[in-house]
């Protein structure tokens, strides 16, 4: 029979994304790790949009984070500052991630979301009122700041690499925000729709040519379903 150790595969890491370490001991400690779930969250909901919906604005806002993660690796490349602790040598080891602590990717990440979905709370989501608009932005802040905290709690990071990573993210989701209204008005957006694959899986733009709210959305299903009475 052979051992235990010749069938242990070497080249096995943990999936560093969702392999988070935290203090068994210390509720808040178990509950900052899940606070740090939230980034995968938000680009599970993103998916989940765009499936639902065929929403454009999904993979927008998806692909805006990519480039902001990748970003976040070439900063951490250059800069090569250590994290606060050390995990081990096989923490983010052989991966495409960076085991560099500055600027946090967590920290800018959430930066990012919190930015750019705030720009477009104020600027471009139509029919919603103030205090809606309020309500969005404390939510999204409400959630930055979890996961900031969360960071720093489980030491992953430093109190500055978080506040530089949330300041970069801050910048990347303005900048890229201001990017995407550019793109809107030379019509680029516009003419990607025309793609064949675009109409193939009915992708649309409705939240901003054609936007339309829950209420009016249920007021079109009342009348759908009453039409549909009368039929039978």
């Amino acid at each position: 029979m052979a051992s235990s150790e010749s069938s242990f595969n070497p080249n096995l890491i943990p999936f560093d994304d969702t392999y988070i370490l935290y203090d068994s001991q210390d509720p808040l400690s178990f509950l900052s790790a899940y606070f740090s779930l939230i980034p995968i969250a938000v680009l599970i909901f993103q998916l989940s949009w765009f499936i639902t919906t065929r929403e454009f604005e999904a993979c927008i806002m998806a692909a805006g984070q990519v480039a902001n993660e990748i970003f976040n690796n070439i900063v951490k490349a250059i800069v090569k500052q250590p994290r606060p602790m050390s995990f081990g040598e096989s923490f983010q080891n052989a991966t495409m991630r960076s085991g560099y602590g500055m600027p946090s990717a967590h920290s800018q990440f959430m930066g990012f979301f919190c930015m750019y979905t705030s720009l477009r709370y104020c600027l471009r989501w139509k029919g919603l009122t103030r205090r809606k608009r309020l309500l969005g932005i404390m939510v999204v802040t409400t959630l930055a700041t979890c996961v900031c905290f969360s960071r720093v709690y489980l030491q992953y990071h430093t109190p500055g690499q978080v506040l530089v990573g949330f300041a970069v993210g801050l910048c990347t989701g303005s900048t890229y925000f201001l990017i995407v209204g550019l793109l809107r008005e030379l019509k680029v957006i516009d003419w990607v729709l025309t793609w064949r694959i675009a109409q193939w899986l009915y992708v649309k733009d409705s939240c901003n040519l054609a936007p339309i709210t829950i209420r009016e959305e249920y007021i079109q299903y009342q009348q759908r379903l009453e039409k549909k009475r009368r039929v039978y």
